[in-house]
């Protein structure tokens, strides 16, 4: 962006630790933006996070902010209930919007936001990273090379540390790997899921779920995610099965591409490297600076500024919402449990 190019003027809500640590700082990486001011319920947060990143304006009320400020877009990154609520209102007030997942409780609520975007036109963002994280990236285009025949088969885990409750796991976390299938697939529907629970304590659940589903391709898959494990131990791995081969990524930072061999090897003789058929591995140098993360947030910031800027529309948005949120319904209804509004 030169610098006669008039920069947008972008709001900050909610000045966490992630947003604080991680979320502000992938901004960089974009084109240059104007950032007027900053919100938090929370004056320490608030004055540690303006302070450190000299934002100019502060408060408390994200609507004050919204008719005080002449905002473009704003970031949010607080929780679905206060995303709901904060992404309501800067749509209405003709602001653009770029929210961490998830945006909202339920899928009314992901109704409600998109029937305002469409109404208002406002171009809207939801910070489903999976979709830009590095090695899932890589795995759909080897996926989409005619040589891979297609993806067939499906499975993810993805696993964590216990919850507060069972229904903040399955918004918070389950939801990730839904659109994840989305991404990779295109649409799914449900075809059978169960579930375990291990004794709870108050604001200690561990709760684990197989699930699995059809595509509209045709592709068969199942998605394994349970609260039961330490974070500190891998907890992510992703295989796409295509035809006699397939995808491996495993805990976001490897990735392995096994293709078949061209012809048969002797096994008891020294081989060569076959660069048409053995396998290609990628992993990220942690010896490297850690300038990034590959873990999608830089790249998706990268993306929403840019779609600002150029006029276009970035997926995914509320309509993505609306059909992952549908997804926790349908896994609930399947094992008979009722959803809850909030938790």
């Amino acid at each position: 962006m030169s610098n006669n190019v008039k920069k947008l003027k972008v709001g900050i809500v909610g000045c966490g630790r992630h947003m604080f640590e991680f979320m502000y700082n992938c901004l960089r990486w974009a084109q240059p933006v104007s950032v007027l001011a900053a919100c938090d319920i929370d004056e320490s947060r608030l004055d540690k996070f303006t302070g450190h990143y000299n934002i100019p304006k502060r408060y408390t009320d994200f609507r004050e902010m919204f008719a005080k400020e002449p905002l473009d877009a704003i970031i949010c990154v607080i929780n679905p209930e206060m995303h709901y609520e904060v992404a309501k209102a800067a749509m209405l007030s003709g602001i653009d919007v770029l929210v961490e997942k998830t945006p909202c409780l339920n899928t009314a609520q992901a109704e409600e936001l998109l029937a305002i975007q469409e109404q208002t036109g406002r171009t809207t963002m939801v910070g489903f990273n999976r979709r830009f994280t590095t090695s899932y990236v890589m795995a759909k285009q080897i996926s989409q090379r005619p040589e891979f025949g297609g993806v067939h088969m499906f499975q993810s885990q993805f696993n964590a540390s216990p919850y507060k409750s069972d229904d903040e796991f399955k918004l918070s976390h389950i939801i990730h790997h839904f659109d994840l299938a989305r991404f990779m697939l295109g649409e799914i529907k449900l075809t059978h899921a169960q579930r375990i629970s291990l004794d709870e304590t108050i604001g200690h659940t561990q709760v684990g779920y197989t699930i699995s589903f059809r595509s509209e391709s045709g592709a068969i898959g199942s998605i394994q995610s349970a609260s039961i494990l330490d974070e500190m131990y891998p907890m992510e791995r992703l295989e796409l099965l295509g035809n006699k081969q397939n995808i491996v990524v495993d805990n976001i930072r490897n990735l392995v591409y096994n293709r078949p061999q061209s012809h048969r090897r002797d096994h008891y003789k020294p081989y060569d490297l076959v660069e048409s058929g053995d396998a290609l591995v990628w992993n990220s140098s942690l010896g490297l600076y850690p300038r990034f993360s590959y873990y999608g947030y830089e790249d998706q910031m990268v993306y929403f500024i840019d779609s600002l800027v150029n006029g276009r529309k970035p997926e995914p948005n509320f309509a993505d919402t609306v059909k992952t949120m549908r997804l926790l319904d349908d896994l609930d209804e399947m094992l008979g449990i009722q959803p809850k509004s909030s938790f």
